[in-house]
């Protein structure tokens, strides 16, 4: 089926160069979330980069639409005989919802054909966070639609919801510039995107998975899925071989140099699997390619420029990085020795540093080879951070010395040196109103002056912190990362285990005791046994137990975000019965654990 409406107007405003045949833009919103005005705080390359996000919905070939510029991520529209494939849902239902409607605005056709398939391209939340804009639950169980993924993706899910979500969703909000005013002295795009989209994340776990390829007809239209392991451990691509379509997911990550590492924090990302995975996608000769962000690509020649760049500057990362490393470099000497790409690679439009960087991308393949240690036996056994700033503050001249030479720094325009002084101060001090603020006033400068969205973002969230406008910000802990449906999705022994990481083995230190659930409503018991400052998940009815508590599933679920502070309430509303010990034992076990954190982790003021 084709569209058969007129070609719509559009804005020129927002047009930008890009490689290959033109783009065929099937709806133009006219607008772009980006910020794209010419500003003294803002490198030119990167207001021209994000001039490139033009909120559109493009006509990729026969069948295949790529909306771009609503969120962090694209939505892709496969149209079949009877029904439509849907590839990745952004982050939230509402800039989905938006991307529906403009589609179905097209061809009024797209409204009568249901969704017959939704496909997780990965695990990160922008590519997952919408899915209640297509799927329900009711359409799961009556196998109206189905969502395909690869089977690694719920362990990847439940590690980061349950083990470092808290610290991911700090991480991720100074990376993506979540805490950021939009404009020149703000957050001005996402590097892959626009903005993106702060609103809680819906999810369903998949329901056909598949390990190293799937060959399936969905809609009427042959698809061919193959794992491609690059930035996630679980992405997955697509060739549509009757449509000579490639979808490439985020194995190329947008307009820009792919994150070989992300400054959020991830599992090693191994280049040499990723350029391999391109190797692997360049095999399918496609005539198009359409990733999961920025702009689609047509013509087989364009196609092959774009895989081929990219699949270069990754080795060329891994290799060069390796050398320097066997020539006994450190990650701060790699940084200084492998500053960028090659000229003719540095150049390409498909490779602007607006997401990764060589510099923080070779000090990740170290991490990922020989771990932490420099080599130099005098990191081993450090003197604690605060005891050796004090050290070495007293040893330039005492605190004053280095706040007058901070701040001649400043006035010398040496943003780098001003905010390495002044963190010295801070470290010391962290109430340091002027060390703050000549800290906060450097990080601001470099973040002006680079074309990276990530490094200028981290650099603007931290001066922010400095300045205390977080100091009051409420903190979602594991919600952060954690949606109500991600929690739902996950086995309960999965959301048990979350409860190992915040045991205090201080207050617990000589405390033995088992506290048993009993889920009322599937049957199922669950042992928390604490031993001297370690916790073992049962996923069964103990032997023995000190306390025992009944409840059902859903109220289980509610709880999770601060438990020790939610259960008197409904142990006296009668939705959770302490069927075995004591409210003061139960009160000692709960004294065990960490409570949830009431304000986001210290990064920059610490």
């Amino acid at each position: 089926m084709t569209a058969c409406c007129p070609a719509p107007s559009r804005n020129p405003a927002f047009d930008a160069p890009h490689v290959g045949d033109p783009l065929d833009v099937a709806f133009d919103a006219g607008v772009n979330l980006a910020y794209a005005i010419a500003a003294p705080t803002v490198p030119p390359k990167l207001t021209e980069h994000s001039r490139r996000m033009a909120q559109r919905i493009y006509r990729v070939a026969e069948r295949v639409y790529c909306a771009v510029g609503y969120a962090l991520a694209n939505i892709i529209f496969v149209v079949g005989d009877d029904g439509i494939v849907v590839v990745d849902v952004t982050e939230a239902v509402t800039p989905a919802r938006r991307i529906y409607e403009d589609f179905c605005s097209i061809d009024p056709r797209h409204r009568e054909l249901p969704v017959k398939a939704v496909v997780y391209t990965h695990n990160h939340t922008d590519h997952t966070g919408g899915v209640r804009a297509f799927v329900d639950e009711a359409a799961l169980e009556e196998d109206r639609v189905e969502i395909i993924a690869h089977r690694s993706l719920m362990d990847i899910v439940i590690n980061n919801a349950n083990l470092v979500g808290p610290i991911l969703g700090t991480r991720s909000a100074y990376s993506f510039g979540a805490l950021l005013p939009p404009g020149a002295t703000g957050k001005v795009n996402a590097g892959i995107g626009p903005v993106l989209v702060s609103e809680p994340a819906t999810f369903f776990a998949p329901t056909r998975v598949f390990d190293d390829r799937l060959d399936i007809v969905l809609a009427g239209v042959r698809f061919e899925f193959r794992y491609a392991p690059s930035e996630a451990d679980d992405e997955i691509v697509m060739w549509l071989p009757d449509l000579g379509v490639l979808l490439s997911a985020e194995v190329i990550q947008g307009e820009c140099l792919a994150n070989v590492h992300t400054l959020r924090g991830t599992r090693y990302r191994d280049p040499v699997r990723w350029y391999q995975t391109i190797d692997m996608m360049r095999g399918f000769k496609a005539a198009h390619m359409v990733p999961a962000h920025g702009r689609p690509v047509s013509g087989a020649a364009a196609v092959e420029d774009v895989l081929s760049v990219h699949r270069d500057a990754i080795q060329f990362i891994h290799d060069q990085a390796i050398r320097h490393i066997n020539l006994g470099m450190t990650p701060e000497e790699l940084a200084e020795a492998i500053p960028a790409l090659p000229p003719h690679l540095a150049e390409h439009p498909w490779l602007g540093e607006y997401y990764g960087t060589v510099k923080h991308s070779v000090r990740q393949v170290y991490a990922g080879q020989l771990g932490w240690f420099d080599g130099d036996p005098a990191s081993l056994d450090p003197l604690p951070r605060r005891e050796r700033t004090s050290r070495m503050v007293e040893m330039m001249g005492g605190t004053g010395v280095v706040q007058k030479a901070a701040q001649v720094a400043l006035d010398q325009e040496d943003w780098r040196w001003a905010a390495e002084l002044a963190t010295l101060l801070v470290r010391l001090d962290v109430d340091d109103a002027a060390a703050r603020g000549i800290k906060a006033t450097a990080l601001r400068e470099l973040g002006y002056r680079t074309v990276n969205t990530n490094w200028r973002n981290w650099y603007l969230s931290a001066a922010r912190e400095l300045e205390r406008d977080y100091d009051d910000l409420p903190f979602r802990g594991i919600a952060a990362l954690a949606s109500q449906d991600v929690l739902r999705a996950q086995p309960l022994r999965n959301l048990f285990q979350g409860f190992s990481m915040r045991v205090d083995p201080v207050r617990c230190a000589n405390v033995q005791m088992t506290l048993t659930f009993r889920i009322s409503d599937r049957d199922e018991a669950y042992g928390l046994e604490l031993r001297r400052g370690v916790l073992r998940i049962h996923e069964r009815q103990p032997e023995t137990t000190d306390i025992q508590l009944a409840l059902d599933a859903a109220t289980l679920y509610s709880l999770l975000g601060d438990m020790a502070n939610q259960l008197p309430a409904n142990l006296a509303n009668g939705s959770v019965t302490l069927e075995r010990g004591t409210l003061v034992q139960l009160r000692a076990f709960f004294d065990c654990f960490d409570r949830p954190p009431q304000r986001m982790p210290a990064l920059a003021a610490r």
